[in-house]
């Protein structure tokens, strides 16, 4: 890979290993350091229908995130990209292996629109704000189950249960089922082997399917009760939960294969970067011990901490692929036709040119320019659920866990592989919440 006049803008290409996964910043410094350009790199490890091996061209620089995000000869059609993802990893042509991934982040206009318009309803800040307070019962709840632990799992107890708790809630989910996907998820998005990737990928297929099938066939038999408002609400529980709502919407708007598709968009993104944002964000946090104190002294900033943590942690490290329709020229580097292409929304959301002391952290000061939720027709639809989410969970840890720290050594820091979700499989923090004065609250 080699840009114009055979510039190869530093090492080439740059391995984005399990190094980078555990820390990618390192690697930006160096890209910066040699002019913030498109950079090849290669992914060691695959995630989904990526194969290890993949050669691709890396995007740092805000003002160019920003190009890409919204030029359309960078798309995003996932049929289109399998046999360019098998020659720039030296495999042979291969169909997606799932129809989890033909959905609408896995697409462009019209196929794009067509997915994503019945569900901007559910996902407004209007309808978000409707939520809050049964999200606050999923935190409340959530973290009652170690009320007198000397110390728990943030991840395992906490982060991970609350996130899925709410994702489930918005979609349906049934309540006995909010852990059934867990596993499969961390399977797809992580870098198992081919076979296992294959046995979870259809196994969730199989259970939204089931799902699904039961939304469309409820809705046929029963089409007078919980009549919907148009809010993304319904009308017979008045909760502004959404319980039902999003499947039932899904079943009833789209063909049944793509219904499964999008309703595991929705499930993995929806609980994972939320998951992950509010593990790593009390991680930099306990680095960070004058803005722990401060927030903790002044919950009233919450708001402004998560958004200075989207900016700072950045949950997308990287984004999904696009692919290049024609060679095009970007910060004066050619990126030729036929090429994957991945954002580095971490490198662009502390790119200096953007940002005044971009790698500071400071919860009074948040930067709220950043590209955390990505931009253009692509930009994340649950943003506002996603903030909500973090502000809630951070609000509930302040109130009950008064003298909450970090309590596993850096050195056991065990990252996920995954060049898209960021986060700890584990961290271990204490102590817990105190064991009396829940009743009161759920």
């Amino acid at each position: 890979m080699t840009g114009r006049n055979g510039d190869r803008t530093g090492q080439c290409p740059i391995s984005l290993d399990h190094d980078f996964y555990a820390d990618p910043h390192p690697a930006y410094r160096g890209i910066k350091e040699n002019g913030n350009k498109p950079t090849p790199i290669v992914l060691k490890t695959g995630m989904a229908y990526l194969p290890p091996g993949l050669e691709a061209w890396l995007v740092t620089a805000y003002e160019d995130v920003e190009f890409v995000l919204r030029d359309p000869r960078f798309r995003k059609s996932i049929d289109e990209a399998m046999p360019l993802f098998a020659a720039q990893s030296g495999g042979t042509a291969a169909g997606r292996g799932s129809l989890l991934y033909n959905n609408m982040a896995n697409n462009d206009p019209p196929v794009h629109t067509r997915l994503r318009k019945p569900l901007n309803g559910i996902f407004t800040s209007r309808s978000v704000a409707g939520r809050r307070d049964g999200v606050r019962r999923a935190a409340l709840e959530t973290l009652a189950e170690v009320a007198g632990a000397e110390s728990f799992d943030l991840v395992q107890d906490f982060a991970f249960p609350f996130s899925i708790s709410v994702i489930s809630r918005t979609l349906g989910v049934p309540d006995a089922d909010r852990g059934t996907f867990h596993g499969w998820v961390q399977t797809i998005t992580g870098d198992a082997q081919p076979e296992v990737l294959r046995r979870d990928a259809a196994l969730m297929a199989e259970y939204l399917r089931g799902l699904i099938r039961d939304r469309r066939d409820s809705a046929g038999r029963d089409t007078g009760a919980g009549t919907r408002n148009g809010t993304g609400t319904d009308t017979d529980t008045g909760t502004g939960t959404g319980t039902d709502d999003v499947l039932t919407l899904l079943a009833t708007s789209l063909p049944e294969d793509e219904a499964v598709a999008q309703a595991y968009a929705l499930l993995a993104a929806g609980y994972e970067t939320t998951a992950n944002l509010i593990v790593t964000g009390f991680l930099t946090l306990a680095a960070h011990p004058a803005q722990r104190e401060r927030l903790w002294s002044d919950p009233g900033l919450v708001p402004d901490a998560v958004e200075e943590m989207l900016r700072h942690q950045s949950p997308f490290n990287l984004s999904l692929y696009r692919y290049v329709t024609e060679a095009v020229e970007v910060n004066g580097v050619l990126i030729p036709q036929g090429a994957i292409v991945f954002l580095a929304f971490a490198a662009a959301n502390r790119d200096a040119r953007r940002f005044t002391e971009p790698d500071a952290f400071d919860i009074a000061q948040p930067r709220r320019d950043h590209l955390a939720f990505g931009g253009g027709i692509h930009n994340c639809i649950g943003k506002h659920l996603a903030r909500m989410e973090a502000e809630v969970a951070f609000e509930t840890l302040i109130e009950r866990c008064p003298g909450l720290s970090v309590l596993t050594p850096d050195e056991e820091f065990d990252w996920k592989a995954s060049p898209t979700f960021r986060g700890l499989r584990t961290l271990r923090v204490g102590p817990g919440p105190a064991s009396a004065g829940w009743e009161r609250e759920q």
